[in-house]
């Protein structure tokens, strides 16, 4: 027993006396129990087969799994490849082989949580992500939306599903040490389920009572799993809606960066426009586009103040070495984030100054600012049918391009409140 709370473990030995090891094909019933631990690593359950007995003594426990949780109480789960339907109430969602031990909590997730998390992040590594969000995701593998574990609140009860504790495969770690860590681990955790788990009622129905109920009792579970359903399936959406909006502001590079960002963002920003668009060979900084059977190499640059002649010559450059090298003859096209570092509305400067075109129309470039190249790409997207049209007319500018001249006309910008009198 630790912290008043009876604990039984299938898959791992905890030493010290203080939870229970049960095998899988146990007779023994988890309702003994107040926490269930379930490693899906450990021995008895990596070395399954798929024989009627133990096919059978999954589906045992997982119906007592179900009657465990409506009970509310809390199963604890330490994620390794495994089929989660075959023991847990999870439909639908598989876990993806992938070991590291990079993680990041989320951001203003709960501080009961956070505080668990603190403790425990040093002995846990992730065997596997899951390939779907469930329950309230609290760790992702690190700078990704990958979930490594999660709380679950099923029915009354709680499944919080984590990563895995590396100590049975350490060999360095003595028993003395061993018995610590145990303890330690398993008083962080009854912690945080007591922080879970609202405080026990004086009476609690046996597990036989639920197999009985009359019609509104039917009603409304069918109801709460319904909206159950529902909030998985909203949740779900956000998700989807987050990502999309991350993927919109990562367009903001564009007038905002310079560099390898700058360059990251205008190879999306072509690929989205349909051309083949890939970094230049190893030690040069130019881009190699492909569209419609036509050829381009481009020229980016992040820069304080405007484009210069330099640019130019360094643009003609990678053209005269795609003609050499490749025996393509490509468009030359300049595209730059002229005052990077100063907001769009204070930049009244020309971004190409007049000496420089005189260069640029010799060569036959191509010269767009980053802001041009976002306005294309958002006039592609409102008119799918003049794309073509849109990127082949990079190919056949020469200077400056003038289709999308001013930024105002396309990005929306909140107006400044007049000063009261």
């Amino acid at each position: 027993m630790v912290n008043g709370m009876n604990i039984c473990c299938i898959g791992r030995p905890f030493v010290g006396g203080e939870v229970v090891t049960l095998p899988l094909d146990s007779p023994q019933t988890l309702l003994d129990f107040d926490v269930v631990i379930i490693d899906l690593d450990g021995w008895n359950i990596r070395q399954m087969s798929d024989s009627p007995h133990t096919l059978f003594a999954l589906d045992r426990r997982r119906r007592e799994i179900l009657d465990f949780l409506a009970l509310g109480r809390t199963v604890v789960v330490f994620l390794s490849e495994f089929p989660l339907e075959a023991i847990l109430p999870i439909k639908g969602v598989k876990t993806i082989s992938s070991s590291g031990q990079r993680m990041d909590f989320i951001k203003n997730g709960p501080d009961h949580l956070k505080a668990f998390w603190a403790t425990v992040q040093k002995w846990m590594t992730y065997l596997v992500y899951l390939d779907k969000t469930i329950g309230s995701p609290f760790l992702f593998v690190s700078e990704t939306n990958r979930p490594v574990a999660s709380w679950i609140k099923h029915d009354r009860g709680h499944l919080l599903l984590l990563p895995w504790l590396t100590w049975n495969r350490n060999p360095y770690i003595d028993p003395e040490s061993y018995g610590k860590l145990c303890s330690q681990f398993l008083r962080t955790l009854t912690t945080l389920i007591a922080k879970l788990t609202p405080a026990k009622m004086e009476f609690s129905l046996p597990a036989w009572s639920s197999q009985y109920g009359w019609q509104r009792e039917k009603e409304l579970r069918e109801h709460f799993v319904s909206l159950q359903k529902q909030a998985a399936e909203l949740e779900n959406f956000l998700q989807t809606k987050s990502q999309e909006l991350e993927a919109e502001d990562k367009l903001k590079i564009l007038f905002t960066a310079k560099g390898d960002f700058l360059a990251g963002a205008v190879i999306e920003t072509f690929r989205e426009l349909g051309a083949k668009a890939e970094p230049g060979e190893s030690g040069r900084d130019d881009i190699i586009i492909e569209f419609e059977g036509k050829h381009g190499v481009i020229e980016v640059k992040g820069k304080n103040g405007s484009a210069a002649e330099k640019d130019v010559a360094q643009l003609q450059k990678w053209v005269s070495i795609s003609l050499a090298d490749r025996e393509i003859d490509a468009k030359g096209i300049l595209v730059v984030n002229a005052f990077c570092d100063t907001p769009l509305v204070e930049r009244v400067e020309q971004a190409f100054p007049d000496q420089m075109l005189k260069l640029a129309k010799k060569y036959e470039h191509c010269l767009l600012t980053t802001t041009q190249l976002l306005g294309l790409l958002l006039e592609a997207r409102a008119h799918p049918e003049k794309r073509v049209e849109l990127v082949n007319s990079l190919f056949s500018t020469i200077g400056v391009y003038q289709q999308f001249s001013d930024w105002r006309s396309f990005l929306l910008v909140p107006a400044v409140p007049s000063a009261k009198s």
